[in-house]
C-alpha cells in the first residue's frame, strides 16, 4: 500500500522515534533517516506518499532534500518541520513545493491530520482504478 508509506527525516533521533512510533501505531509504514543522503537512498528504494523533513540538518537542509526527492519521485508530498520560522529557509521550502511548514515543537494533531490527508487515495486514483476493473 504505497499511499500509507511515510519517510521521516530528522537529525534528532528522539524526534524521529516519537513520530515513527505514533504513525506505526496508526497503521502507516514508516522509515527513518537522519540525514539527506540516507533519505535519498530510501526514496530511491521505496514508494513513499509523504516525507516529513526537518529543515535544519547537517550536510543537506530540508529544502534541498525536498528538491532532490522530487527529482527521484515527484509524487511524494513533503511536510517541513522547523524550529525557526523567521529565516529565509521557510520561504525557500514553500517556494520549492513543500505542502506545509510546521514549527517545532510539532503539534502532533496537526501533523497527523496532514499525513492522513496526504496519504488518502485521491478520487482520481479511485476513478482510474474502477475504470480498469
Amino acid at each position: 500500500m504505497t499511499h500509507k508509506r511515510v519517510l521521516i527525516v530528522d537529525d534528532d533521533v528522539d524526534s524521529c522515534a516519537n513520530i515513527k512510533d505514533i504513525l506505526d501505531d496508526l497503521g502507516y509504514r514508516t522509515d527513518v533517516a537522519h540525514d539527506g543522503t540516507a533519505a535519498l537512498d530510501l526514496v530511491g528504494a521505496n514508494p513513499y506518499a509523504v516525507a516529513v523533513l526537518d529543515y535544519s540538518m547537517p550536510g543537506m537542509n530540508g529544502a534541498s532534500l525536498h528538491n532532490e526527492i522530487v527529482k527521484l519521485r515527484p509524487e511524494i508530498s513533503s511536510i517541513m518541520v522547523t524550529a525557526s520560522t523567521h529565516d529565509d529557509g521557510v520561504q525557500r521550502a514553500r517556494d520549492c513545493g513543500v505542502q506545509r511548514v510546521l514549527t517545532k515543537p510539532v503539534d502532533l494533531g496537526e501533523l497527523l491530520s496532514l499525513v492522513k490527508s496526504l496519504t488518502r487515495p485521491t478520487m482520481a486514483m479511485k476513478a482510474n482504478k474502477s475504470a480498469v476493473n
